[in-house]
């Protein structure tokens, strides 16, 4: 019971804080979940890469779900989803294959400056 609130309460508090972020701004949940990940698993053996992978799996039934519902609005514009689809998804591929190449130090400093970089053009 113990470990139930120690970490399936925070982990599920964590899904929903993605899910609300996802939902709201359109990105944001995976960053939520990249970060919670971390401080939630940092005591405990993983692999590093494991944090960006489950983020992967979340957020994709989590954006699908969140595109329906924008599109049922009449929010999403067909013409820049076509141009952007395909290179993304190509993208993603060459991303995940790169992610075994690269260093978990490499890839948090990465996932820090994009972060960063994100946080600042927000505010200009």
């Amino acid at each position: 019971m113990r470990h139930f609130f120690k970490k399936t309460i925070p982990v599920c508090l964590l899904g929903l804080i993605a899910g609300v972020l996802n939902g709201l701004l359109g990105a944001g949940g995976g960053v939520a979940i990249v970060l919670g990940l971390q401080k939630l698993l940092q005591n405990l053996p993983h692999e590093p890469r494991a944090v960006y992978v489950s983020a992967l799996c979340v957020m994709l039934p989590v954006s699908l779900l969140s595109v329906l519902r924008y599109s049922a609005m009449g929010a999403l514009v067909t013409t820049q989803f076509t141009l952007l689809a395909l290179p993304a998804i190509a993208g993603g591929a060459i991303g995940a294959w790169l992610l075994f190449f690269l260093s978990p130090r490499f890839l948090a400093r990465l996932f820090s400056l994009l972060v960063l970089i994100s946080g600042i053009i927000m505010l200009l």
